[in-house]
């Protein structure tokens, strides 16, 4: 772990804040057990699994994006990528989503399909799938070109886990710069 990963969790916890509100409180949690960097990654996996939620799979992979994002400071394809490298070890199908995250991002031509079944469905996971893309697929390096996606996604769920990945990869200098454009 760097000097920079209190600045990245401070970031991921400060961003997920601006679009938190009642009914999030596993999101919540999931952020929380992430920036646990402490702790080991098979150790947050199993936490998260315990959970009596019906998305443990999904809390669980968003717990350790962030986990590998501010213990690591990588940006949140390779946070991806070692996540899922976890939760294969544990046989855990959501790994599917993160594939189709990633693809959507760099294949054009699977992304129309991908997308639209990610803003559509109702599913956890599906919603962390499009968070996962839209830090992933961003052409523009900064914060505020995500938050301006995120802002416009129809789902809350979406917007703090997408929030939180963008935190985590800028940093709170960025996302307090992103507050007070919005106060302004």
């Amino acid at each position: 772990m760097d000097k920079y990963a209190m600045e990245r969790a401070r970031g991921c916890m400060t961003a997920a804040g601006m679009f938190f509100q009642q009914g999030a409180e596993d999101i919540s949690q999931t952020i929380e057990l992430g920036l646990r960097t402490t702790d080991e990654p098979e150790t947050i996996y199993e936490t998260c699994i315990k959970r009596s939620t019906a998305n443990k799979s999904v809390l669980a992979m968003a717990s350790l994006i962030i986990y590998f994002l501010v213990r690591d400071g990588v940006k949140v394809k390779k946070a991806c990528m070692s996540a899922w490298k976890v939760a294969d070890k544990f046989k855990d199908p959501i790994i599917q989503s993160i594939s189709s995250a990633l693809t959507a991002a760099e294949k054009p031509k699977s992304r129309g399909k991908l997308v639209a079944g990610f803003l559509t469905s109702n599913d956890l996971k599906d919603k962390l799938s499009l968070a996962i893309y839209l830090n992933v697929a961003i052409a523009e390096d900064s914060f505020h070109a995500r938050m301006v996606e995120l802002t416009k996604q129809p789902d809350n769920e979406t917007r703090i886990m997408g929030a939180a990945f963008a935190g985590a990869v800028y940093g709170l200098k960025e996302v307090n710069a992103e507050s007070k454009l919005k106060k302004a």
